[in-house]
Order: C-alpha cells, then structure tokens, then sequence
C-alpha cells in the first residue's frame, strides 16, 4: 500500500480512532482491492439563495436566545465546583477560623441534611440514581416522571440558579415542602 499524505493516509494507516466507521470502511475496501473514488462536492458554492441564507443565519445569531438563562446539569456542577474551589483555595485569614473543609461548607448553612441534599442535587449523585445495564436511570418522581437534577429543579418550580447561589435555604425548603427530599 503506498505511502499517502494527509487524511488518506491515516485513514489507510490506521492512524485514527475506533469510532470513526467511515474510514474503517474505506478501509476494510482498500485491503480487498476495490475500488475507491472520493469526489470534492463544494456544498453551497453556486447555490441561488445561500448568500440569503447566511445574512439571515448572522442575524438570529446575534438575537438573544430565551434558552441562554437556562442551565444544564453539567453547567450548575461546573459552576457549583468553581465556587468550591475557590473558596478552598483562598481559604479565609481571620483569627478565628481554624476549619480546612473544602467545598460549600464554607459558606452554606443550614443543617448537615440540607447541605449534604444540596451538594448531591449539585453533582447530580442522588440516592434516586440506578444503574441498570450501564444505563443511568432515575426513580419516580411524585409526578411519574425520572426524577433526574433538572426534573427535580423544575417540578418544585425551582431555577437552577437558586441552586447555586445563596438561596440554599429556600430551595430546600421547596424540596420538602414537594416531598422530593428523599429522592435528592
């Protein structure tokens, strides 16, 4: 097999990694001896309405998304973990402090129940996690539903920044007040 440049020849080599199907096609079809073709087709070159078409996608960019204020999951441990952290790191310098405990221990209060709801609601690892052939699922919430972070958040008529910010306490309060706290 000679020596290619470029993606035919690590497509030929073996240089890339398992999931890409395609090139482990072309190959499989290589090494038998078929023939292979690739054709360069310039997609939107030449194309009546593409210059339309880019204005029109440039100004719905630019337009505010009603979804930008939402958060995921992923974005609340995220954020969650930078706060954390940098209140670990920067530990504070008064006389009187002598704890070294990580985390939002620093700054919550509340009782060691809310706080330990809160930060499992934040990383996402809830008692009502169940892993069933590798699949991660959830328990029933009060409402049928999969009662996952997000789901929990929304049937209580939480938002995912009272989750993250200071507002622990009422957001504890609306998981027991909705009969969720022993799912979190």
């Amino acid at each position: 097999m000679p020596k290619c440049n470029g993606t035919l020849g690590h497509i030929m080599e073996g240089n890339h990694h398992p999931d890409q199907l395609f090139g482990l096609g072309i190959r499989h079809l290589w090494k038998q001896k078929s023939r292979v073709c690739f054709q360069w087709i310039p997609s939107h070159v030449g194309v009546f309405g593409n210059e339309e078409a880019d204005v029109l996608a440039k100004e719905r960019s630019a337009l505010p998304s009603a979804s930008s204020s939402e958060l995921f999951t992923s974005e609340i441990y995220s954020i969650h973990k930078a706060i954390a952290n940098s209140a670990w790191r920067n530990p504070p310098t008064h006389d009187w402090y002598v704890g070294n405990r990580p985390g939002l221990s620093l700054q919550s209060v509340g009782t060691r129940s809310a706080q330990t709801a809160l930060a499992r609601l934040r990383s996402g690892h809830m008692k009502s996690v169940k892993f069933i052939d590798r699949e991660k699922t959830f328990s029933s919430c009060p409402c049928s539903c999969p009662a996952s972070p997000a789901h929990i958040i929304d049937c209580i008529g939480a938002s995912t920044r009272q989750l993250w910010s200071g507002e622990g306490k009422g957001l504890v309060e609306l998981l027991e007040r909705h009969g969720v706290m022993d799912l979190v």
